[in-house]
């Protein structure tokens, strides 16, 4: 005779809820940033540091791109971005193919990397790398906030800077007072304030290349009369800058608001397709709206942010938008230092300092072009 199971229905049913339970939990853990730091680690487990190595893969402007194990990725590379990773802030170096350079923004100043000294040797460092015997053509300080300058006196001590472009406002914190002070005092440097109106500014116009700023001005979002540049009016005066190489589209936005969006889609009054955005303002919802993302209609990004503990950035309601528009989206607190290469061709790949999943690549056929190192 069998024996009788002693497991009664209730029981079974009791443990299907558990199990369902179970499953939600991990299901929510998977899509939460903890689980994200979980599965990035897993999927960087087993690479050698020696394969996000930059010069590893890539011989110089007008060289080749090219893997540890001989495969050439890229032919004659006509330019490169370099976002490079220094926590809540901006510091973005491009490279063009007859060695012009440009810096937009040199700055962090999250509470998470209270060791800016250490962060700013640290860019140095890296910009020196890249440029080599070169000094930097121009730097762009997008806006008055520490997070995109506190750094700059570290790249005008270390480099010969030739232009800079900065927002003129009467800003009265000590540090952009001392900034202004540091760029007035380069030697030999071209320096041009960005007024209260702003101006287009036509910065390269090369054969194969070009850079145009579109700067809405420091007093545009403000009260008439009033002084305040804090908050939304200092990342309302962000530029929105459009460079144009090798048959691509680039645009890069500082900390550009909703409000400067708007602005730049009225002055701009036309089609813009672009191959490649970096997301404004670290991912926060006061910047990347609908429609704008709708008029640019980007494939790639890059969002520059620290790991959300200071500010919550990037936004869940802009990483949605991201999402449901296939925009392949590298970050800098996930992937480290990002590099965007374009060859004379068109074609584009992205080097990473930590090779980790890209986000948002819902697109059927769209590649998230990113290198992987050598087995």
């Amino acid at each position: 005779m069998a024996k009788r199971s002693n497991v009664s229905g209730k029981t079974v049913l009791l443990i299907i809820i558990a199990l369902v339970v179970l499953a939600g939990l991990l299901v929510a853990l998977a899509y939460s940033p903890v689980g994200q730091q979980l599965i990035d680690k897993i999927g960087s487990s087993g690479t050698d540091d020696k394969n996000h190595d930059k010069e590893s893969v890539f011989t110089g402007i007008g060289g080749n791109l090219v893997a540890e194990d001989g495969t050439v990725l890229l032919q004659d590379v006509a330019f490169e971005a370099h976002f490079i990773d220094v926590g809540q802030g901006d510091a973005i170096l491009l490279l063009f193919n007859d060695g012009t350079s440009v810096m937009i923004d040199a700055g962090s100043g999250t509470t998470a990397y209270s060791n800016t000294q250490g962060y700013q040797n640290e860019m140095v460092a890296y910009v020196g790398e890249v440029l080599g015997d070169l000094s930097l053509d121009y730097l762009i300080i997008t806006h008055p906030d520490t997070d995109h300058y506190n750094m700059a006196d570290g790249v005008l001590e270390a480099f010969d800077v030739a232009n800079i472009y900065y927002n003129d406002c009467d800003k009265d914190t000590q540090s952009y007072i001392n900034f202004k002070a540091e760029a007035a005092a380069e030697t030999g440097a071209n320096i041009v304030p960005i007024d209260s109106d702003g101006e287009t500014y036509t910065l390269l116009d090369a054969e194969s290349y070009s850079m145009t700023i579109y700067a809405p001005g420091y007093d545009r979002f403000i009260p008439t009369g009033g002084t305040d540049y804090g908050g939304e009016v200092s990342n309302g005066m962000s530029p929105i800058i459009i460079v144009e190489t090798a048959s691509r589209t680039l645009l890069f936005t500082g900390d550009a608001t909703t409000e400067t969006e708007e602005w730049f889609m009225d002055t701009y009054a036309g089609e813009l397709d672009v191959d490649f955005i970096k997301i404004g303002h670290h991912g926060s919802t006061s910047s990347t709206s609908e429609a704008f993302l709708d008029l640019v209609t980007p494939e790639y990004c890059v969002i520059m942010c620290d790991d959300g503990e200071a500010y919550g950035h990037p936004a869940a309601t802009v990483m949605n938008r991201l999402f449901d528009r296939g925009i392949v989206t590298y970050r800098t607190n996930r992937h480290g230092n990002i590099t965007l290469f374009i060859d004379s061709d068109g074609d584009m790949a992205f080097n990473v300092e930590n090779h980790v999943p890209v986000e948002n690549n819902t697109v059927p056929g769209r590649s998230d072009l990113m290198l992987q190192p050598a087995a």
